[in-house]
């Protein structure tokens, strides 16, 4: 009876330390997301789901961008309800919400993986703070690992939770991959142990499944911005998909605090040091999983996968990299408690070494995004540089009544997307030469513009409008003392000339400059059409 009475006061003990943490992630997690400034990438979503006069409409305009549509569709159906783009904000912590508390009380983790999990980066900021459609990744990956045993019985389950996440993001098909690869070696570790109920439930799933990931590619391909694909051409592809399963790394960079990656910026040579030190945790990291081998290969695979993608298709930012992470620790939650993780190699002892090495590694990776989350809190909360200067900039405006009806213009295009969170003054894509305010980065655009044809656009609109117009320009005049040329974006171009800026300044009066940012290049100078 002692011992019974003792279980029970540890088993409510260790709820009460979780509820407490739990709390502290979710005062953590609101702090920083209202104290973000929302930057393009959030608000370009939101816009594509309010296009269109209804839900087909809105998939119309959406198909060809980039992304599955599930995530519009969620903001479209909040925004239906409150009216209000804060939605953006309330339906990202909500759902970071929900994947946490699965986090903490729901998946068979060690506590220090728990832990370092829920305050890193990825938890507290890119997938709560940052309202895209990644996070909502995490939570679909979350619930797979809860349902797995019982999702395995029919298959039905799991297909869909499977066809969901692959509606979420590109990147989380591959993690669709990894999941049936771990649940295809299960059933090849129980040989007679499988039946046909369990095969016929893994082809129901992989059906249903399916399904999703061809949703998916129907809404993401023909893809209209098709400046943004990588450039192969002259590239040896075999060489760089063998230097992808050599030095993994070098695809999974922003794992580093970001303090690390100012040393690399400040001292290049240190790069191929901290790639062979990245490369190495990463497959440290698997053999975490030494003594679960599907589990391992599935993480593996993933991992490959995602190199490939990075290398082939789109660069990965810190929000596609960690979606590896997710998936290691769902992986590992998920086999935990499974009958099969003493089988096979599981019962080697010097597996299980191997294995407690590697899951030493995993948490230095995890550790790695704890200081990078601290960082993010540091910069968010505590300095007074923000992530872009469109709140800033929609404030001026609003103290503006003169310019209430003004059409605003941008270079590079892009620095008008986050503008209608905070305004609704109607903005114009020089570059496509229409209103609008989702970008399409596509060649089939302007794509060198001078100074003298934004004044020449500017003059038009307002000739064409008959309202004032602010131009927004992300390039400090005052700096440039001769004539040249800048990139911008993937493939555009602008150029000045002394007597371009001569002509621009004369035609305009500066409004305000405004200041540094942390994070994103959407800082720039306001320029009002006299």
């Amino acid at each position: 009876m002692a011992a019974i009475v003792s279980d029970i006061d540890g088993s409510r003990s260790a709820t009460v330390g979780k509820a407490v943490i739990f709390v502290v992630w979710f005062a953590l997690a609101s702090t920083l997301c209202w104290s973000e400034v929302v930057w393009r990438d959030e608000v370009r979503a939101l816009s594509f789901a309010l296009q269109g006069e209804n839900l087909l409409g809105m998939l119309r305009q959406v198909r060809g961008d980039g992304h599955p549509a599930l995530w519009h569709i969620l903001l479209r159906a909040g925004y239906s309800i409150g009216g209000s783009p804060i939605i953006l904000k309330i339906l990202a912590l909500t759902i970071a919400t929900i994947s946490s508390y699965l986090l903490v009380f729901r998946l068979e983790l060690p506590l220090p993986m728990m832990l370092l999990a829920l305050f890193g980066n990825f938890s507290i900021f890119e997938y709560a703070a940052m309202s895209r459609n990644y996070g909502i990744s995490m939570l679909f990956v979350f619930l797979i690992a809860v349902s797995w045993e019982k999702g395995k019985s029919n298959g039905i389950l799991l297909g869909l939770l499977f066809a969901l996440l692959a509606n979420t993001n590109v990147h989380s098909v591959i993690l669709i991959g990894g999941f049936f690869a771990c649940w295809f070696f299960e059933l090849v570790q129980q040989r007679q142990g499988s039946t046909s109920t369990d095969r016929r439930a893994f082809a129901a799933s992989v059906a249903i499944a399916t399904v999703g990931v061809i949703l998916c590619i129907l809404t993401v391909y023909p893809t209209f911005n098709d400046a943004a694909a990588i450039d192969l051409d002259g590239q040896n592809l075999v060489s760089l998909a063998l230097g992808d399963i050599v030095a993994p790394g070098s695809n999974f960079m922003a794992f580093y605090p970001a303090f690390v990656l100012d040393l690399m910026r400040a001292h290049p040579t240190l790069y191929g040091i901290f790639v062979s030190l990245m490369s190495v945790l990463l497959y440290g990291s698997l053999l975490g999983l030494a003594n679960r081998l599907p589990a391992m290969i599935a993480s593996g695979l993933v991992l490959l996968g995602l190199c490939l993608l990075f290398t082939f298709v789109y660069p990965g930012g810190y929000r596609h990299q960690a979606l590896w992470l997710v998936f290691t620790i769902a992986i590992t939650a998920l086999t935990s408690s499974s009958p099969l993780r003493t089988s096979g190699v599981a019962g080697n002892d010097a597996a299980s070494r191997i294995a407690r090495i590697g899951q030493l590694c995993f948490l230095i990776l995890l550790s790695l995004q704890v200081i990078s989350g601290f960082e993010k809190i540091y910069q968010t909360v505590i300095t007074d540089t923000p992530l872009s200067r469109s709140k800033d900039f929609g404030a001026f405006m609003q103290s503006r009544p003169d310019l209430r009806d003004a059409i605003v213009i941008a270079d590079p295009d892009y620095l008008v997307e986050p503008l209608p969170y905070y305004i609704s003054n109607r903005t114009y894509l020089m570059r496509e030469q229409r209103f609008g305010n989702t970008v399409r980065f596509t060649r089939n655009a302007r794509l060198s513009l001078s100074l003298a044809d934004i004044l020449q656009t500017a003059s038009h609109l307002r000739q064409s409008e008959g309202v004032p117009v602010v131009i927004l320009l992300s390039q400090r005049l005052d700096q440039v003392a001769a004539p040249t040329s800048v990139l911008e974006s993937y493939v555009w171009e602008l150029s000045f000339t002394p007597e371009n800026i001569f002509a621009f300044q004369d035609a305009t009066s500066l409004l305000k400059r405004f200041g540094p940012t942390a994070g994103s290049d959407e800082t720039f100078d306001a320029y009002l059409l006299k």
